[in-house]
């Protein structure tokens, strides 16, 4: 214990100022070397000299304490367990800036209360490195602190807020909330890279949590200094933002017709199987590359396969039911992933004989499904499954969970049931 004391004391006074805190590095290295296209292009476009930082708090699990005041005040009501949450601030290629707290974990220490207590007390001396209109990206767990982060000169970039009564974003709100996620991700994968150290994915004993701070700025330098970025700029980001960017001020013109037009939108349909659409065999073949020009990632097109999955019929084969509208037009349902009940209609509008631009539109019913910059995973499963998967060798993952467990919602025929037959 002696030995692990003094190597965190010669780190932390060596090592860990050289490579983490706001002061260890200046900003023009945080936006000349530490800021990616993607960022720049979508939220500064290159002209402003402002800092583009993430923010977000993670969970560091503790102990059960016998002191029961700080017991209470570490319990979680959203994990429902004993825990501490640093805050932990990056920039936009994952590169950490600070790891600030741990903070207690009780209704009164949520994201927005605590970027307030960062700011109010200036941990760091952080205001002075921030400056005017330095842009933070945040989730929306910060909403209740935007008025104060607006009012101390910054710029905040969240996702959009689902209006009260409404079941799906506009698309003006759904392409603002995927041009944030768009950045947003590299702090989740920043705190999922602290956690590959087993001490902070395992049960901190209480006996270390005073030291826990310190642990956590050792961990941040060593990313800082041995580990690469999380992604690396290269010139086509430019063009994949500009395009975003473009995108997200186009209206969608196939949810307009679709809620415009009785006839086109409505559900109840002569539904058939996939493999006898009439569209089937002349929907155009999609690339790869093309596919993921049109989700701006590759997130959907990872849930694509799982998606279709859920539809296999009893002989292997993708069961969705679709319904063709028109000439270019197809509709099809997809079953939620969350929900057994629900199921989302979606539209898809194609062009056979347009090679360069197959795909002219999509509209989906679930929550982001109106917007232009990308498209859900809903309608990416079905451009997947027409347009590729099943022109080349995929073959559907069989369900190994399926038939190693009883389902006691299942029929089962008695003595007494056949006697009665």
């Amino acid at each position: 214990m002696k030995v692990v004391q003094q190597a965190k004391s010669a780190l932390s006074e060596d090592f860990v100022p050289s490579y983490i805190g706001f002061h260890h590095i200046s900003r023009d290295e945080i936006i000349e070397n530490h800021t990616t296209n993607f960022a720049t292009q979508l939220f500064s476009n290159f002209l402003s000299d402002s800092v583009i930082t993430i923010m977000d708090g993670t969970y560091i699990y503790i102990q059960k304490s016998n002191k029961f005041k700080f017991q209470r005040r570490c319990f979680s009501m959203h994990k429902h367990r004993p825990l501490l949450k640093p805050m932990v601030v990056t920039s936009t290629d994952g590169y950490i800036l600070s790891i600030l707290g741990p903070y207690l974990a009780d209704g009164k220490n949520n994201d927005a209360s605590i970027v307030q207590h960062m700011m109010r007390s200036n941990d760091e001396n952080m205001m002075k490195w921030f400056k005017k209109d330095d842009i933070l990206i945040l989730d929306r767990g910060f909403r209740d602190a935007l008025e104060f982060l607006h009012a101390c000169g910054f710029q905040t970039e969240s996702p959009a807020f689902l209006a009260k009564s409404a079941k799906q974003f506009s698309t003006e709100d759904a392409n603002l909330s995927r041009l944030v996620t768009k950045i947003r991700w590299t702090v989740e994968s920043v705190n999922a890279r602290i956690k590959t150290w087993k001490y902070f994915d395992k049960v901190v004993p209480n006996i270390d949590i005073l030291n826990l701070k310190e642990y956590l700025r050792i961990v941040g330098a060593i990313c800082n200094k041995f580990k690469p970025p999380l992604i690396t700029s290269v010139e086509e980001h430019c063009d994949i933002a500009r395009s975003m960017l473009e995108k997200s001020k186009q209206p969608n013109l196939l949810q307009e017709r679709v809620l415009k037009d009785k006839a086109l939108g409505k559900r109840s349909r002569e539904w058939v199987p996939l493999h006898d659409c009439k569209h089937y065999d002349n929907f155009p073949k999609l690339t790869v590359d093309y596919l993921r020009s049109l989700t701006f990632g590759v997130y959907q097109l990872y849930q694509a396969p799982n998606y279709a999955d859920q539809h296999l019929d009893n002989d292997g084969d993708i069961d969705i039911f679709m319904h063709t509208v028109s000439s270019s037009i197809v509709q099809a349902k997809i079953q939620s992933r969350h929900t057994s009940c629900k199921q989302y209609c979606l539209w898809l509008e194609f062009n056979e004989d347009n090679d360069t631009h197959p795909v002219n539109g999509w509209f989906c019913e679930c929550k982001a499904g109106a917007r232009t910059v990308g498209c859900c995973a809903h309608v990416a499963t079905i451009l997947w499954y027409m347009g590729h998967a099943r022109h080349t060798d995929y073959k559907t993952k069989t369900n190994r969970y399926s038939n190693a467990f009883k389902d006691a919602s299942v029929d089962i025929e008695t003595e007494t049931d056949l006697e009665s037959d």
